[in-house]
């Protein structure tokens, strides 16, 4: 069943992790990039990135070229683990 993260950011959250910094780095990329590509590659997972300017939907494409690296995986699964039980739809 495909899943679909609502508001996957929270609201600039993501973009404060360490782990994800690291890896954006590594990449020359942003976080928002990363955190998208690591996504994208996931089997039965959908995103549908937001954009509110050109710049941004450039650097949403771009993120479609990024090649994780296994340790980039690994990293980001540590930084984000699925929930360990059901959760409500958060709404902010």
């Amino acid at each position: 069943i495909p899943l679909m993260a609502y508001s996957p950011v929270e609201q600039g959250a993501l973009a404060r992790n360490a782990r994800l910094d690291a890896v954006a780095a590594r990449h020359d990329a942003t976080s928002a990039q990363i955190a998208l590509a690591w996504v994208v590659h996931q089997e039965g997972v959908i995103a549908i990135p937001k954009a509110s300017s050109q710049e941004h939907v450039r650097q949403n494409v771009a993120a479609l070229d990024i090649k994780l690296t296994p340790q980039d995986i690994a990293d980001l699964d540590r930084a984000f683990p699925p929930p360990a039980r059901k959760r409500g739809l958060e709404m902010i």
